[in-house]
Parts: C-alpha cells; sequence; structure tokens
C-alpha cells in the first residue's frame, strides 16, 4: 500500500496552493518540526505541483536566469558591479550574522546582481535573494512582498537558518 495517492492532480490555482502552504508551515510550527505525515502530504503536494513547489524542476543555468521587471535593465538583469552589491550592506547586516554577511552578498550578486526588481525564468523564484514562492507565504507575506527588499532578506534569513547556504544552488557550482 502506497503512502502517496496516484490520483490525478486536482486544479489548484496559486492562492489555493499559497494557502495551503501556509496551513502546512502552521503545523509544521506548531508540531516543532516535520513529521512523518507533514513530510508525505508535502512531498505529495510538490509532486503534484512540480511548477509551484520547484522541487522537482531542474535548476537554472549558474547566472543566465535572471530578468528585470525594470525596464532600465538589460535583458540578462541589471548591471551592478559587486562593490556596488556591497551598498545593500548595512541590510544584511541588520538580519544576518556577521560572519554570514560577506557570503550573503556573493549569493545575493550570482542571483540578482543586487536588483531587487529581479525574476527567475525557470522558477518562481524573485528579489535580491531569489527567494522561491513558497517562503513568503509561510512566514505570513505575499509573493509580491519578495520584490522588497527588506522583507525578501528578511525571508532569505529564514531560508538560511533551515537550510544554510546550500539553499541557493548557485553556492555549491561556484563557491
Amino acid at each position: 500500500m502506497s503512502l502517496v495517492t496516484t490520483a490525478p492532480a486536482q486544479a489548484h490555482t496559486d492562492e489555493q496552493l499559497d494557502q495551503w502552504v501556509q496551513q502546512w508551515s502552521l503545523q509544521f510550527f506548531k508540531q516543532g518540526g516535520i513529521t512523518q505525515t507533514l513530510f508525505m502530504s508535502r512531498w505529495d503536494m510538490a509532486t503534484r505541483h512540480p511548477c509551484y513547489f520547484w522541487d522537482r524542476c531542474p535548476p537554472p543555468p549558474p547566472h543566465t536566469h535572471i530578468r528585470s521587471t525594470s525596464p532600465a535593465s538589460s535583458s540578462l538583469g541589471p548591471t551592478l558591479t559587486r562593490a556596488e552589491v556591497d551598498g545593500w550592506r548595512p541590510l544584511v547586516a541588520a538580519h544576518f550574522p556577521p560572519n554570514a554577511v560577506d557570503n550573503m552578498l556573493w549569493i545575493m550578486w550570482h542571483e540578482s546582481r543586487g536588483s531587487p526588481t529581479v525574476d527567475n525564468d525557470q522558477s518562481t523564484a524573485r528579489g535580491l535573494f531569489q527567494v522561491l514562492r513558497s517562503w513568503p507565504i509561510s512566514l505570513g507575506y505575499t509573493y509580491a512582498d519578495l520584490y522588497d527588499p527588506t522583507i525578501n532578506t528578511i525571508v532569505a534569513r529564514k531560508v538560511w537558518d533551515l537550510q544554510g547556504y546550500g539553499a541557493w544552488t548557485v553556492w555549491s557550482k561556484c563557491r
């Protein structure tokens, strides 16, 4: 007997999936971590909706996956240098421990070139740290909030707390 149903996926809207993730996250925090039931429900939903959950989507090629919603940016994204990305240091330092700030600025440069309006063409990652859609929802923010540099950084910190630098594919591919 399989723990995962083989029924076809229901047609959930993104808003319904956002609500599901929020409910799932509340259970996760209420129970103090992952349980077998939570794991299986998350796995089942991710299997049914891979484009929403990204677990099953192939990772984007490094450094070529960004586009900006800013009309002043090129198709490859903004053109900030690493030194210009350092302008985000006070924000990153306000939300990360001192020993993580340089690494997070490195990740930011590789993920968004320091543009808060960057979207990923191959997933729904967005903003300075290219945070995936389910993260802000699980923390009480909206997907659109990821364009806010402060919220994106707060959510990135939560991702980092739970998954470390490895949450960003660029870390393992290029570091």
